[in-house]
C-alpha cells in the first residue's frame, strides 16, 4: 500500500504595502522652498519693530512669507535629518531648529496682525508671552550653530553652505548690540535661509 500525497496549497504573498509618506527628493525640495521663502521674507521685513514698521506695505507680507517658509522647512526637515545623521552635534542641533521653526509661524502671524491693531496695546502681549518669545528665540539660535558646527566636524556640508548656517545666530546676537536690530538679524535670517535652502537642494538624494 503507498502513500498517497497530499497536494499543498502555495501561500499567497501578501499585497505589498504603498508607503504615501513624501520622497527623499520632495523633503529636499520643501526645504530648499522653505530656505527661499525665508529669507524673502526677512528680507521685505523692516528694519524695525515700531509703530511705522506696523504700517509698512510690507509688513504683512514679510511676516507670512517667512513663517510659510518656516513651516516647509520643518516639514521637509526628514531630508536634513537623512544626510546630518553621522554627526549627533548636528542630529541634535536639527531637533532644537526644528522647535524653533515651527514655533515662528505663531509669533509672526501674531506680529503680522494683531500687532498692528493693538498698537501700544501689544507691549503687554509680548510680556505677558515673553517665555515663548525666549523658547523660540533660543531654538532659533541655538539650532543652526550645533548643525554647522556638526557638519564641519564631520563633513557632511560643503564649509561655505555650513558656515552660512551661523549667520542666524551671529545676526541675532548682533541685533541686540547694533543701533538698529535689522541691521544684524535680517542680514542673517537672509544668509541662512539660502544655506539651509541650498542644504536642502544636496539632501534630495542620499549623502
Amino acid at each position: 500500500m503507498t502513500a498517497t500525497a497530499v497536494p499543498t496549497s502555495t501561500p499567497t504573498p501578501a499585497p505589498a504595502v504603498r508607503d504615501h509618506r513624501p520622497t527623499l527628493s520632495l523633503r529636499g525640495l520643501a526645504v530648499t522652498a522653505g530656505g527661499v521663502l525665508f529669507a524673502v521674507g526677512n528680507a521685505l521685513h523692516p528694519l524695525e519693530h515700531d509703530e511705522a514698521a506696523h504700517q509698512a506695505a510690507t509688513w504683512v507680507t514679510a511676516h507670512v512669507t517667512f513663517g510659510a517658509g518656516a513651516v516647509l522647512i520643518a516639514a521637509g526637515a526628514g531630508a536634513l535629518a537623512a544626510r546630518l545623521a553621522r554627526s549627533r552635534v548636528a542630529t541634535l542641533g536639527l531637533s532644537v531648529l526644528w522647535v524653533g521653526l515651527v514655533l515662528i509661524p505663531v509669533g509672526g502671524y501674531t506680529e503680522a496682525y494683531v500687532a498692528p491693531a493693538m498698537h501700544h496695546g501689544f507691549a503687554a502681549v509680548e510680556q505677558a508671552t515673553l517665555w515663548f518669545s525666549v523658547l523660540a528665540g533660543t531654538a532659533t539660535l541655538l539650532g543652526p550653530l550645533l548643525i554647522a558646527v556638526g557638519a564641519l566636524r564631520s563633513r557632511l556640508l560643503p564649509a561655505p553652505v555650513a558656515v552660512s548656517l551661523l549667520a542666524l545666530p551671529v545676526g541675532g546676537v548682533l541685533g541686540g548690540a547694533l543701533p538698529v536690530e535689522g541691521w544684524g538679524i535680517i542680514p542673517g535670517t537672509v544668509v541662512f535661509g539660502l544655506g539651509i535652502a541650498a542644504a536642502g537642494w544636496m539632501s534630495r538624494t542620499p549623502a
